[in-house]
């Protein structure tokens, strides 16, 4: 388990077997007294990336679901642009009069509807 204090606006925490091992050893290195204030096991605390904040004086372990959200659509944002990048070509063939816009007008609307969805959560 990994235990968790906070002092002075700072974080400290401890791993170990038994919370009364983790309040020694804190006592012991960081002068800190009481009972750990958030505990997590050691998966649950990897899982989060081994990050904990303060966030409004509150102990958060992980990413906030605001912050994973952020990151879901960053990734989404670059699979869109990947998928704009790859249809370039219809740009092309359309500006050297190779091909028309109605007849690439399914791909056209499809490439419009991809960079609004890039707007929407670029703004969000």
């Amino acid at each position: 388990m990994v235990y968790f204090w906070k002092k002075n606006g700072r974080i400290y925490h401890h791993a170990a077997e038994t919370k009364e091992a983790a309040m020694r050893t804190a006592k012991q290195m960081d002068g800190l007294t009481g009972q750990p204030q958030v505990w997590a096991s050691d998966d649950e605390f990897e899982s989060g990336g081994c990050l904990a904040r303060l966030i409004d004086g509150a102990i958060v372990i992980g990413r906030t679901e605001a912050e994973k959200q952020a990151g879901l659509n960053e990734k989404r944002v670059r699979v869109l642009k990947r998928l704009l990048s790859d249809t370039d070509y219809i740009a092309v063939k359309i500006a050297e009069g190779a091909a028309t816009a109605d007849h690439y007008a399914d791909k056209l609307a499809q490439r419009q509807a991809w960079r609004t969805e890039i707007q929407e959560l670029e703004s969000a």
